[in-house]
């Protein structure tokens, strides 16, 4: 790999932190639907299993984005929770049939920014290892 190919692989450091937030975020609110519907949590637990793979997906997906960025790493981990919330925003809308729900998006947001934020601290000040050649 030449040294142009490998700026074009730092270009979109991004796109594999805002798969892994997507999945994250959609399996685990899956897992927390099926515990729901078997009985294994209570109705009490539901806003727990709603939430909390947001923030997990938010947190993880921050702290690789950071962590892959090639400068400006705390400023990137937040943008990458700000990339996964517009996502959850253009899925929501379209797959809801364009309702919106202003308590709803300031709870999503808010879970999902604080999560960036926790996220992108320890991956922008985490150090790399280097490489033996």
């Amino acid at each position: 790999m030449n040294h142009t190919e490998a700026k074009d692989s730092r270009a979109v450091f991004w796109a594999a932190p805002m798969l892994l937030g997507l999945l994250l975020i959609f399996g685990g609110t899956l897992a927390g639907a099926a515990l729901l519907s078997s009985g294994k949590l209570g109705q009490q637990m539901e806003p727990l299993a709603a939430y909390l793979p947001l923030f997990l997906g938010g947190l993880s997906a921050a702290f690789w984005g950071a962590r892959r960025a090639p400068a400006q790493k705390f400023l990137m981990g937040i943008l990458v929770g700000i990339l996964l919330l517009g996502c959850l925003f253009l899925l929501g809308l379209t797959l809801r049939d364009a309702v919106f729900s202003a308590p709803a998006a300031g709870t999503t947001s808010g879970i999902l920014l604080v999560a960036s934020l926790l996220g992108a601290v320890p991956g922008a000040s985490a150090k790399k290892k280097k490489r033996r050649r």
